[in-house]
C-alpha cells in the first residue's frame, strides 16, 4: 500500500503505450470513396445546345470512373461553354476531356496548366500537339471552331486511350 502518484503515472503510461501499439497495429484506413457521375445526360444536353458536333469519350472499359461532368464556361473560356468529363483512369491517376469554341492562349493555359509543347502525338488518324508540365499530360486538338483537349496526372498512354475513345455524339430529333 506504499504506492505514490509517480507509480500511478508510471502505470497509466505503460496501459496507454499498449493501446496505442494495439490501436496502430489494428488500424485501416479507409480510401477515399471515388464519387462516381453520370455523364451521358450531361453530354446530350451540351450536344442538343452546343454550336458545333459535341464529341466525347464513348465505349471506355468500366475501370474509367467519370467523377465530374459540368457544360459551362470557364474563368478564361471568355463566356463559350466548355464540356468538361473528369476520370479516374484504372491506374488510379486523374485525366480530364474538354471540348469548347474558345480558343485563346488563355484558354489553352488553363486547360493544360500552362503545358509546353512537346511534340506531336497521332492517335487513330489525327495528330495532337502534346503539351507537358512537370505533373501534367496533355493532348490538344484544334479543329474547324472547337478546341478539344485530354490532359491530366495519367501516363501518355492512358491520355492516347482516352482520346482515341472520343466519338461525335449523335441528338436524337
Amino acid at each position: 500500500m506504499r504506492q505514490t502518484v509517480g507509480d500511478m503515472i508510471r502505470s497509466m503510461a505503460v496501459v496507454l503505450a499498449l493501446v496505442f501499439v494495439i490501436v496502430l497495429l489494428a488500424w485501416r484506413p479507409d480510401p477515399e470513396a471515388i464519387r462516381v457521375v453520370e455523364t451521358a445526360p450531361l453530354v446530350a444536353l451540351a450536344a442538343g445546345t452546343a454550336e458545333f458536333t459535341v464529341q466525347a469519350p464513348a465505349s471506355l472499359p468500366a475501370e474509367w470512373q467519370a467523377t465530374s461532368a459540368r457544360w459551362e464556361s470557364t474563368v478564361e473560356s471568355d463566356g463559350a461553354n466548355v464540356l468538361h468529363l473528369g476520370y479516374v483512369t484504372p491506374r488510379g491517376e486523374y485525366a480530364q476531356f474538354s471540348e469548347s469554341t474558345a480558343s485563346g492562349p488563355r484558354y489553352l493555359d488553363e486547360q493544360t496548366a500552362s503545358g509546353t509543347p512537346a511534340g506531336e502525338q497521332v492517335v487513330g488518324d489525327v495528330t495532337w500537339e502534346r503539351r507537358e508540365t512537370d505533373e501534367r499530360r496533355s493532348l490538344v486538338l484544334s479543329d474547324v471552331g472547337t478546341v478539344t483537349v485530354v490532359s491530366g496526372s495519367a501516363g501518355w498512354d492512358e491520355l492516347i486511350a482516352l482520346a482515341g475513345s472520343i466519338q461525335p455524339v449523335t441528338t436524337s430529333g
